[in-house]
């Protein structure tokens, strides 16, 4: 009977001092080596510990563990997508084995060449070919046209209808010669720069299938893709100038052929006109 009243009275201390410095000490320990394992930031005062004294004083250490958890699987899936992508990055290139077998030869862009039998056409040629300065494309143009009639000292002997005639057919020859000459310097430019582009469009094909793992990372492919953008976009650049050159080339066709057209039915009507004031003819049998 003194032994069980003996240990009762030991338990009933214990439990009427649990703030006392030994047990506080004792849980405050363990408290400060798990949360400092875990990440939980110091609560401050003798409730830092793993064991606080108030439920209430449980609740902010059961939230920071929740945190840390939550971040802990966002990092573990974050890792899991990455190794998922790189996986089937790598499982690509195995797949794809020789790049080369897709290589293709783009066509040459061909030089015109002429006999020049009598220097006259050899400059067009130059020209053509971008051989010979913007400034120097007229010249060589003039040099194999037949030059425009000069109707200056004939003009006053004319009248006024024939003077309006030859000054628009005077028009038609300038329009066409000013096409004809753009469309000289454009095409001379594109292919003077033909051979920069091929070199250009080589090195990007060369790097496109080269099959090894820095040169097909993501990265890498994302870069060779925003290059040949780049370069489709200078194409269709000069696409769009040699359009240009060719439709100015053809409005100017076009106002010769009108020009021509107009011609034709002037000269009907009066042909018309001069028929239709002739007296009838007075027909008899002989």
């Amino acid at each position: 009977m003194t032994r069980k009243l003996a240990i009762l009275f030991i338990l009933l201390v214990v439990l009427a001092a649990p703030a006392t410095p030994f047990w506080g000490a004792f849980f405050s320990g363990i408290g400060k080596a798990v949360g400092k394992a875990i990440g939980i930031p110091q609560l401050g005062g003798g409730l830092s510990g793993l064991m606080p004294v108030t439920i209430k004083a449980a609740q902010p250490v059961i939230d920071a563990a929740n945190d840390r958890l939550g971040e802990l699987q966002n990092i573990r899936s974050m890792a899991g997508g990455t190794l998922e992508h790189f996986s089937g990055v790598v499982g690509t290139l195995r797949d794809v084995q020789n790049l080369t077998d897709f290589r293709a030869t783009a066509t040459r862009w061909l030089r015109s060449a002429t006999a020049n039998r009598f220097g006259t056409s050899g400059g067009w040629a130059d020209a053509i070919n971008g051989d010979t300065p913007s400034s120097n494309v007229v010249n060589a143009y003039g040099n194999a046209s037949v030059p425009v009639p000069d109707w200056s000292g004939a003009m006053s002997a004319l009248d006024t209808d024939l003077q309006a005639g030859v000054r628009r057919e005077h028009a038609s020859l300038e329009i066409a010669d000013a096409a004809t000459v753009r469309s000289l310097a454009v095409l001379g430019e594109a292919r003077r720069l033909a051979s920069e582009r091929r070199t250009a469009h080589d090195n990007l094909e060369r790097a496109v299938l080269d099959s090894s793992n820095s040169s097909q990372s993501m990265p890498a492919l994302l870069g060779k893709l925003t290059v040949g953008q780049v370069r489709q976009l200078s194409s269709a650049e000069q696409t769009n100038q040699l359009l240009d050159a060719l439709l100015e080339a053809e409005l100017a066709a076009s106002k010769r052929e009108r020009d021509q057209l107009a011609r034709s039915m002037q000269a009907a009507a009066e042909y018309s006109e001069l028929a239709s004031v002739q007296p009838a003819p007075q027909w008899r049998m002989p």
